[in-house]
C-alpha cells in the first residue's frame, strides 16, 4: 500500500511539473510536448519566421481580433493567401528547405480572426 502511494505521488508530481512547464514556456504552449519530442527525435528545425514574430506575440492573437490588430502585434506575415472566398490566411513561418518546421498561421473570415494554428509540421 505504501508503495502504491509513493507511485501515485510521483505520477502526480510529474504531471504537475509538465503542466506548469507548458504554462510558462511559449514553445510548449504553441507546439505541445509532441512538437518538443518530434524536434528532438528528428534533430531538425528548419523554421524561418516573419521579421517581427515571437512566440509570446503569437500567443496574444485571439479569436475576434481584426486583421489590423494581428498585423500590429506580429507585423507583416511571410505569406498571405485566400484559401476560400472571404477567408484570409496569414502565414508567419515557413521552411526554406521544405522540411520539418514550426507552422504558425492565422485564419480570418471577413478580416476577423477565427483560428490561430501552431504545431510542429513533419514533412
Amino acid at each position: 500500500m505504501k508503495k502504491l502511494n509513493k507511485i501515485a505521488i510521483y505520477i502526480f508530481t510529474i504531471f504537475t511539473i509538465l503542466f506548469c512547464l507548458k504554462q510558462i514556456i511559449p514553445s510548449l504552449k504553441l507546439d505541445g510536448y509532441s512538437g518538443l519530442i518530434l524536434n528532438l527525435l528528428l534533430l531538425t528545425d528548419d523554421t524561418k519566421y516573419a521579421e517581427n514574430y515571437t512566440g509570446r506575440k503569437f500567443l496574444k492573437i485571439k479569436n475576434g481580433m481584426t486583421k489590423q490588430e494581428v498585423i500590429h502585434i506580429l507585423g507583416n506575415p511571410l505569406t498571405e493567401w485566400n484559401p476560400e472566398e472571404n477567408i484570409d490566411a496569414l502565414q508567419y513561418s515557413e521552411s526554406p528547405k521544405d522540411t520539418h518546421y514550426r507552422l504558425r498561421q492565422v485564419y480570418l473570415i471577413n478580416n476577423i480572426v477565427t483560428e490561430r494554428i501552431s504545431y510542429f509540421y513533419v514533412d
